[in-house]
């Protein structure tokens, strides 16, 4: 039986029927349903969480949202393109608009609507099959609570979780389940291993912790199987791409403000790549 690993494209979802009384329903409402949102590219639909949202010196806040890459890939094209100055054919970038949807909701549960906001891509890593997106709007939001890094030593195989994301298009819904492993490796890129199931779509969602309810990943990937020609996924193989790896790329690109209030902006950061490259 040959088993490999896909892509968790155009939303996931995940499931277990277990629950835990350690937080209100309030809560859960308010730091795993509330901050996920669903992705629309060109063709593609996924899920993100509203991973940062803070006001700016201006009075207006930046808020960013989190994805897989491959949720919004359909919008990013390299293209060649005459340069008049150079008098050559250039590789140039181009990047498409990406459609935001927060859900609005009735009686804290009923959802009722969505609200459509334009996004920029502002970074992405096909090899991390990450994404960072702006929103065009200056409204202060509701971000997830992250893990920091300092308690991600401790946690442990067994540790209940939720899982929340648009899944198959519909509303973001949660399930749950537990950590199943904290030592993965796909294509030399560390993973965590979780046994909530999830379905094709969920991608870019989120993981937490169901006791403190800390964001500590994006569902990324399931396993498949191959039981004679026909493929089987493995549902209750979900593999999430760990905070820690999300911090570190975040850190690489000089986008650390979006989760350290204390770090230089994403201007400052260019500035100063730029004097250390002159040196």
């Amino acid at each position: 039986m040959k088993k490999i690993v896909v892509i968790l494209t155009s939303t996931v979802v995940l499931f277990t029927t277990m629950a835990w009384a350690q937080n209100n329903i309030s809560d859960l409402h308010k730091y795993i349903l509330y901050p996920t949102v669903r992705l629309r590219s060109i063709d593609g639909v996924g899920s993100g969480v509203i991973f940062s949202s803070a006001t700016q010196k201006d009075g207006f806040a930046d808020t960013y949202i989190i994805t897989n890459y491959h949720v919004i890939s359909s919008g990013i094209s390299i293209v060649d393109e005459w340069n008049s100055l150079t008098k050559k054919i250039e590789k140039k970038e181009k990047r498409a608009t990406v459609e935001v949807e927060i859900f609005k909701y009735m009686n804290v549960s009923i959802a009722t609507g969505t609200l459509l906001i334009l996004a920029d891509i502002v970074e992405w890593n096909k090899d991390h099959d990450l994404a960072l997106v702006k929103l065009r709007s200056d409204e202060l939001m509701e971000p997830v609570k992250k893990l920091s890094k300092a308690r991600v030593n401790a946690l442990r195989i067994f540790q209940p979780i939720y899982v929340c994301g648009a899944g198959l298009g519909r509303p973001p819904f949660p399930t749950n389940g537990q950590i199943s492993s904290l030592q993965e490796e796909l294509e030399n890129l560390p993973f965590w291993m979780i046994n909530a199931p999830a379905v094709f779509g969920n991608s870019g969602g989120g993981t937490w912790l169901a006791d403190s309810l800390e964001y500590i990943g994006i569902p990324s990937r399931i396993s498949i199987t191959f039981l004679g020609w026909s493929p089987n996924a493995v549902y209750h193989m979900t593999y999430i791409i760990p905070i820690t790896r999300i911090y570190d790329w975040l850190d690489e690109t000089g986008w650390s403000m979006v989760y350290d209030k204390d770090a230089k902006t994403h201007d400052e950061w260019l500035e100063e790549q730029k004097k250390l490259e002159k040196k």
